[in-house]
């Protein structure tokens, strides 16, 4: 499928097409696609005989690939470059950065469960996985949205070493005070930029459960814009990142701030949304339907639906809560 916002979708695509920043594409089960970036080549491909999703986004800061599906699986053979500028994720919860290196992600993420299998087979990556968070033993720890609380967390896999599987296991503090102090501290030696922004997050939704507002608008600020510099504006953990931003500026009593942030949010949101059902309708009315499309729309339906609760947030934290309330009706009926 083109980019969001340019041409219209198509059913396939040949050998020798350049593809725009952007392109989703739909790589049905059986099928390895081979794509060359400017920083590497990708082997994409499924292990679990299920279509799987795969995008690239290319920015100034570098390339960021994204493998959605269960089994889906990208191998990496990166050009040598200074510095960490060539990523892959699964759009949940954990991120590769490599530089002169080649390693193979699989995403293994099932409904709400995130995990994720990295092995490399020459030279060296970072791997940056979130983890959950407890407090006093608390399990159920989770910001003022209900989402579970998550830190940031990472190493290094050198060839030889072990697979990598995505944990799910705790970091806990004794309290707020801790978590708090703990982590202000940690952010200042952190210089992976995916690392330091999910700690940022994490910091400001500490700030948040603390009912300290006004301390949260900094680190969430910060993390607004290294998302921005390396995602992109359109990319969902921006989105987060700014509504996070909004929602502190609001609650500390600068609503006008507040507003100016949701007012971008939203006009990003409805773009994409747009994109999506565009995408959505065009599956929808295939003169055949096959079982391998109905799974490219789940894909698709999947990014709608978190679309939808980014919607929702916006609408809440101006308070317009009987529009906020439709777009989580939506978050939560899905699509069909």
């Amino acid at each position: 499928m083109p980019p969001q916002g340019q041409g219209a979708s198509r059913t396939q695509i040949k050998k020798g097409d350049n593809l725009i920043s952007g392109t989703r594409l739909i790589i049905p089960s059986g099928t390895t696609v081979v794509l060359q970036s400017p920083g590497g080549k990708q082997f994409c491909s499924s292990t679990r005989g299920k279509n799987i999703e795969y995008t690239v986004k290319i920015t100034a800061k570098g390339e960021n690939h994204t493998a959605r599906g269960k089994g889906a699986q990208v191998k990496s053979i990166v050009t040598k470059s200074v510095g960490y500028n060539y990523r892959v994720n699964n759009g949940r919860g954990t991120t590769t950065a490599a530089r002169g290196t080649e390693f193979t992600f699989t995403d293994m993420s099932d409904n709400n469960n995130e995990q994720a299998i990295v092995s490399t087979e020459e030279g060296s990556i970072n791997i940056v996985d979130k983890v959950p968070v407890t407090i006093g033993g608390n399990s159920s720890v989770t910001n003022k949205r209900g989402k579970p609380l998550t830190k940031a967390v990472s190493r290094i896999q050198n060839v030889g070493d072990d697979s990598f599987t995505s944990s799910d296991y705790p970091v806990d503090y004794d309290d707020y005070t801790q978590a708090i102090s703990i982590m202000a501290n940690e952010i200042e030696y952190i210089e992976d930029p995916d690392e330091k922004a999910d700690n940022l997050l994490f910091l400001g939704d500490l700030y948040m459960d603390n009912n300290q507002p006004q301390n949260a608008i900094k680190p969430f600020k910060e993390a607004m814009l290294i998302f921005e510099d390396y995602y992109g504006d359109e990319d969902l953990d921006t989105l987060e990142a700014k509504l996070s931003l909004a929602e502190a500026l609001a609650q500390s009593g600068n609503m006008n701030q507040a507003s100016s942030v949701l007012n971008s949010a939203n006009e990003i949101l409805q773009s994409l949304v747009k994109f999506n059902i565009e995408d959505l309708n065009y599956i929808a009315d295939l003169e055949y339907i096959e079982p391998e499309d109905d799974e490219a729309y789940d894909a698709i339906c999947e990014e709608l639906q978190e679309m939808y609760g980014l919607l929702g947030w916006v609408f809440e934290i101006s308070g317009d809560l009987k529009t906020s309330d439709q777009y989580y009706n939506d978050m939560n009926n899905g699509c069909r």
